[in-house]
């Protein structure tokens, strides 16, 4: 019965290795991250929409595609699926709208761009 302890013990710490290298690879490579550009709008060339269950979904997908340089995410006040736009090449960062639905609800804009863990823009 020991034997079998020492076996998940062994297997447990495996896991949990396995669970954590990705991630601190990740990291010692440079790989790209999400920063929000706070207090503005962005525009540039949309080269997909995603009706999308939360933000982190949308930045996770612009992560993964290298032609993606940022994202534009609106979501109706109050809720949490909303419209993700993302876009490539150079972005133009400009004055935040505050758009609303046709009843008037606001719908918030949080605009993100693609950057190395080094600093730089993509």
């Amino acid at each position: 019965m020991s034997g079998r302890k020492s076996v998940s013990a062994v297997l447990l710490l495996w896991g949990a290795w396995v669970a954590a290298t990705p991630l601190a690879t990740a990291q010692q490579t440079g790989t790209a991250r999400m920063t929000v550009v706070v207090g503005k709008d962005v525009s540039g060339t949309i080269y997909k929409k995603l009706g999308l269950p939360e933000r982190q979904y949308c930045w996770d997908t612009c992560l993964k595609e290298d032609r993606c340089s940022g994202v534009r995410w609106g979501v109706v006040a109050g809720d949490s699926a909303g419209l993700c736009l993302l876009m490539t090449g150079p972005l133009t960062l400009k004055d935040l709208v505050e758009p609303k639905t046709t009843d008037g609800k606001p719908i918030h804009v949080t605009v993100a761009r693609k950057e190395s863990n080094t600093g730089a823009g993509t």
